[in-house]
């Protein structure tokens, strides 16, 4: 389904809960972030709400459609930013091609460019995301990026490549595994090929089959929770 569950839903609640340990190895949770996600009735979401405890700010994300209910802009406000991000969506008959935005304020300049491949079924087979920051007050380039994703014939992407135009060095490979459509690993390499970190997951579901907990281990240790209210139709 649109919404990537197995049953209607009309919200979904996401907490991103970061475990540590403090002086005395006692056990600390610290929850980063709350998601809220809106659906309609195509189970197609229209509202994102998300908030970072950490650092005192919201994002809010709005999804307008065309008349084939498809994602046709996507409208972000921050709180920290008085302008609004505008991604727009460009399609040939049914299939996205083309993704792209471009804001500015007083200190940067920002532009981001998605490009979408397929086969001969239609699936979607490759994707590729630009990025680019630049310094308003210096017109230096601050970050340009691309990243290039590949997909399996169920259009779950199996492995990335990020390069860093800037710096090479930040380069990096991953390679994603999953179980019968469920994340299961993520495995992330260096510019030089090198493993840095594996991140295994392991999920609780509801009687729906739907995952209401995703635990995140990196490197065998567990870093992340992640918990999911559901509220279905």
């Amino acid at each position: 389904m649109n919404n990537g569950l197995t049953q209607k839903a009309t919200q979904i609640t996401e907490y991103t809960i970061k475990l540590e340990n403090d002086s005395l190895n006692n056990k600390i949770q610290d929850t980063l972030v709350i998601t809220e996600k809106k659906y309609n009735e195509n189970d197609q979401i229209i509202s994102r709400h998300q908030r970072n405890l950490f650092a005192d700010e919201t994002m809010d994300i709005e999804f307008i459609y065309n008349n084939e209910k498809k994602i046709k802009r996507e409208i972000v406000k921050l709180s920290n930013d008085s302008s609004n991000f505008i991604v727009d969506y460009f399609y040939k008959d049914t299939l996205l091609l083309e993704t792209k935005s471009e804001s500015k304020n007083d200190i940067f300049q920002f532009k981001q460019i998605g490009g979408y491949k397929y086969n001969s079924d239609n699936k979607l087979k490759e994707s590729s995301l630009k990025q680019i920051y630049i310094d308003v007050e210096t017109n230096d380039t601050i970050t340009n990026t691309l990243e290039i994703s590949k997909y399996n014939d169920k259009e779950f992407v199996t492995e990335s490549k990020l390069s860093d135009f800037r710096k090479p060095e930040r380069n990096r490979n991953t390679e994603y595994k999953y179980d019968c459509g469920i994340l299961m690993e993520i495995k992330e390499f260096n510019s030089k090929d090198s493993l840095i970190s594996t991140t295994e997951y392991k999920y609780e579901f509801d009687k729906f089959e739907n995952w209401t907990q995703r635990e995140s281990i990196e490197n065998d240790k567990l870093n992340y929770i992640r918990t999911r209210e559901i509220e279905y139709k």
